[in-house]
């Protein structure tokens, strides 16, 4: 950049002062420059750098967009972010204001009163927003001579510009366009550096630093990391069959399709010729990592195309976990290297952890999804329905819709072995969905029968609380007719206290749709808290009821609890309980419902509807 300084000897009449002046710009911008100052700071302290030599003006910088089509603000320290916004996207052209119309011509625009200059016509809104009524500018030049953006000083009065002005104007141009040169080929070394030039994914060396950051962090945030390798299987026979260019365009479109999977979420990186790694983006919990890699050996049962050659090729995967398997880069990388031979020795197509017991733990999971989405579709799934008693009364005033499923070769699987597996893979989603829509069907049955209507209660997990699944349940509501004032949905104290969740759950309020709050007692609920959220009952959890009659602390909560409660004009139901000492401890207290197997265990269908049989 030396070798750009200035000369003064051009068509302009500058002073010996005013030669100087510009010789302590540029001299002020080559020292940041040598000192390696970041290239945005260096354009902010040329503008400033012109507008203490210009009074009364603004000095901006705009380039091309990615594009290529439109121009963008790349530096204007002064100017107000409002008018940034209005400039960004500035077509070049004849009516483009100074700017649009220097990129547009390739040649510098002085306009001495934007109010009456045909160049400024489409552009009088900004110039009475922010009292613009002079306005200079030079195009910014880098190669062959052509515009790629401009360097514009603003005035708030109307003025010409002198020679020193526009001699200031055209150097402040040339600056800019040998500095965005230079951060041009930088990026481009920087490219060849840390980028691999037939994917356009990072390379060993940066994946390396990225993945050393992210160990940081994750130590810090007590996290999980997981760290995918991936080796192609055979493609050495692509190349010796169908030769290295072919062989190249595979490797880019199995790039692109993974990419696709992965999206932002995920760092992708190319190790060596056929070999890749990912650093999973969501948690390095293995049940979220099998999902993913699940999606991955998917992608690669279709065929490839390429000009006119199919391709079926297979990938495998060795994985590795901070902390676990290592806790440096280096460490990960080569475990998950170890873990990915074993699966090549494991017929390839697949995928192992290195914590070999590791493998086979997610291997039960996953085939337990597998058969679970299967059980959906065959009917496997059953409602059991639990009754809830008023204490005055002792009438059913309720029922707890709960999910098993009737296995047919283990039987009937409890909710607690497959429920939290259906949370992690989000397989809750679609059970949630049929369990809501099949207790929603079967009440309004029941009551069309002429069974007394009760109050019905189903649980609702954190992964069905989004608008969509919202409107799922209303539609399911208005196509049963279904009575919304008998509907209740139980959301565990945890959810419930998430501030990201309570503008779904008043969603559900607004809906006429109540809500209890399940397990209430075991999360970090406080009375303040309590009153402002859309809930119409608490639910003490089990825990506390389960030893009442033996400690004196259980006691105590659960008093407090009722108390509370009421106290907020809310009803309390105390659920497991089995003893009549326990009943009759909560009823003295004033607990209002209960449930639990001293009244009643879940009931089939058939065991409900007897309930009301008259004898």
């Amino acid at each position: 950049m030396e070798a750009q300084v200035i000369p003064f000897h051009s068509e302009y009449d500058v002073s010996t002062e005013q030669a100087r002046k510009l010789l302590a710009l540029q001299r002020e911008i080559l020292e940041k420059v040598a000192l390696n100052v970041e290239y945005r700071e260096i354009l902010d302290a040329l503008c400033k750098a012109a507008e203490q030599i210009v009074p009364n003006a603004l000095a901006s910088i705009m380039t091309y967009d990615e594009v290529g089509t439109s121009l963008t603000v790349l530096a204007a320290p002064s100017v107000p972010a409002e008018a940034i916004a209005q400039l960004n996207g500035l077509v070049p052209g004849e009516r483009a204001g100074s700017c649009g119309t220097a990129v547009y011509h390739n040649e510098a625009q002085y306009v001495a009163n934007t109010r009456n200059d045909l160049r400024w016509s489409d552009l009088q809104n900004f110039v009475d927003n922010f009292s613009i009524r002079a306005c200079w500018s030079s195009p910014i030049k880098i190669e062959k001579n052509k515009a790629i953006g401009s360097f514009a000083l603003s005035s708030f009065e109307e003025r010409i510009p002198s020679a020193f002005y526009k001699q200031l104007l055209e150097t402040c141009a040339h600056i800019v366009g040998i500095l965005l040169l230079r951060q041009e080929k930088e990026q481009s070394l920087l490219r060849l550096v840390h980028y691999d030039p037939l994917t356009g994914l990072i390379n060993r060396t940066l994946f390396k630093e990225k993945l050393g950051v992210a160990i940081e962090s994750a130590s810090i945030q007590k996290q999980q990391l997981a760290v995918l390798v991936l080796d192609l299987d055979g493609f050495k026979d692509v190349n010796d069959w169908q030769g290295y260019d072919i062989g190249d365009k595979v490797l880019q479109q199995v790039v692109k399709n993974i990419r696709e999977i992965l999206g932002h979420r995920h760092t992708f990186s190319r190790l060596a010729s056929d070999e890749f790694v990912v650093l999973a983006g969501n948690s390095g919990e293995p049940l979220s990592v099998q999902l993913l890699i699940g999606t991955i050996l998917a992608l690669f049962k279709k065929k490839l195309t390429i000009e006119q050659h199919e391709f079926t090729l297979s990938t495998s995967i060795g994985v590795s976990l901070f902390p676990e398997d290592g806790t440096t880069a280096s460490d990960l990388l080569r475990n998950a290297d170890t873990a990915m031979h074993a699966a090549k020795k494991a017929g390839r197509a697949c995928a192992r952890f290195y914590n070999e017991g590791l493998t086979n733990s997610v291997k039960y999971k996953m085939d337990l999804i597998t058969d679970m989405r299967s059980a959906l579709a065959r009917g496997d799934f059953v409602l059991y329905y639990q009754p809830q008693y008023c204490q005055k009364t002792n009438k059913l005033v309720g029922a707890e819709a709960l999910v098993r499923w009737q296995h047919p070769e283990k039987g009937l699987i409890p909710p607690n072995d497959f429920i939290p597996i259906a949370e992690e893979s989000g397989f809750i989603q679609e059970l949630g969905l049929w369990v809501f829509a099949e207790a929603c069907r079967q009440c309004k049955a029941w009551w069309d029968s002429g069974i007394p209507e009760f109050s019905l209660a189903v649980n609702l997990s954190v992964k069905q609380l989004d608008a969509d699944n919202i409107e799922k349940f209303r539609e399911i509501l208005c196509a049963l007719e279904f009575p919304i004032h008998h509907l209740e949905l139980e959301v565990t104290e945890s959810l419930i206290m998430h501030h990201e969740s309570l503008a779904e759950l008043h969603k559900l309020d607004a809906l006429g749709i109540r809500i209890a709050m399940d397990d209430f007692g075991t999360g970090h609920s406080s009375l303040a808290q309590l009153k402002h959220l859309p809930i119409s009952k608490l639910k003490i959890d089990r825990s506390f009821i389960k030893d009442l009659s033996e400690d004196e602390n259980d006691r105590i909560i659960a008093k407090t609890i009722i108390a509370m409660g009421h106290s907020l004009g809310l009803i309390v139901i105390a659920e497991g309980v089995e003893t009549v000492e326990q009943q009759a401890f909560l009823a003295q207290e004033g607990c209002d419902l209960i449930q639990g197997y001293l009244l009643s265990r879940p009931l089939t269908v058939e065991q409900f509807s007897d309930l009301f049989k008259v004898v």
